[in-house]
């Protein structure tokens, strides 16, 4: 890559460091006392405001194929925002974070069905490599503490967030990026709108509601909207596999910031698991075939 693309690597390191401070930001709604249905009704509808105003030419101009791709993948936008922002209230920061990042292991077997397609051998390596990772950083094999609750929500939620990406990987061609978004986004918030309704009405205290909603605010525009303009324009220069690999150190920066501001102690296992994760996503996106050898002159 030369130096025409940098700015675009940059904009996909913007959005990788903008997602992992979600982290943080639902952390601090769920302590305020606002469901976890409820902070994404506020951030899905903050962010379906600002993507409208922004994209406001190319989502009037939608079409019925991309309403319908759009409602498909938002659906598993849904499950996947519903899990992660649930999983959260019984998991720490990290653990969500990069239990969420391994989505990049799961998306190849998902479109390996959907596609009949069979990904390459490497694959099965990183997700071997990648569970070992997971079994750390959760803490499976101390005898003393059990996989959480909200450990598997989290990786349910990473399973979510792979359906949705290999769909738009199927629906790509048909659908223009940022109106597909916009569906996506507006999707997401009805159908939590939906399920705060039947489940989670009284779930919400009111006394620091206030200050969550401000929150949710920032999810909105800055951890959703501009994030998903950033990489709707990065894309169309960076190969995807390059883009997936920049975009999962939100896992890693959601980790450092958490423990910065004091929400949980660097511990060992979070070092050595983080690091195994990020290895094994690596090993998934690295290309090892070996170039062939120039002739001699």
């Amino acid at each position: 890559m030369g130096k025409s693309t940098f700015k675009y690597d940059l904009m996909l390191l913007v959005v990788a460091l903008t997602w992992s401070t979600g982290f943080i930001g639902t952390k601090y709604a769920q302590d305020y006392g606002m469901s976890s249905s409820l902070i994404v009704v506020f951030r899905m509808l903050f962010a379906s405001a600002a993507m409208l105003i922004i994209f406001f030419p190319q989502i009037g101009r939608l079409t019925k194929v991309q309403i319908k791709h759009g409602v498909i993948a938002g659906i598993f936008m849904s499950a996947g925002f519903l899990l992660q922002t649930i999983g959260m209230q019984y998991t720490d920061v990290s653990n969500n974070a990069f239990l969420t990042t391994t989505n990049v292991i799961f998306v190849p077997f998902i479109s390996w069905l959907l596609l009949k397609k069979r990904p390459p051998l490497k694959t099965f390596l990183a997700v071997a490599i990648g569970f070992f990772g997971i079994s750390i950083l959760t803490r499976a094999f101390d005898t003393t503490i059990s996989f959480s609750l909200g450990d598997i929500l989290s990786l349910l939620c990473a399973a979510s967030y792979a359906m949705q990406i290999a769909y738009i990987g199927y629906a790509a061609k048909e659908s223009e990026a940022a109106s597909f978004s916009f569906v996506q986004i507006t999707v997401t918030g009805v159908v939590a709108l939906v399920y705060f309704l039947l489940f989670e009405q009284k779930a919400s205290s009111m006394p620091m509601l206030g200050a969550a909603v401000w929150i949710t605010l920032y999810l909105g525009v800055v951890c959703t909207a501009i994030p998903y303009w950033l990489e709707c324009t990065a894309q169309k220069y960076i190969p995807a596999a390059r883009s997936a690999l920049i975009i999962s150190l939100e896992g890693m920066f959601a980790s450092i910031i958490s423990v910065l501001l004091g929400l949980e102690a660097l511990t060992w296992s979070l070092i050595a698991g983080g690091a195994i994760i990020m290895g094994s996503i690596v090993i998934l996106e690295a290309d090892f075939r070996r170039k062939k050898a120039l002739p001699r002159q």
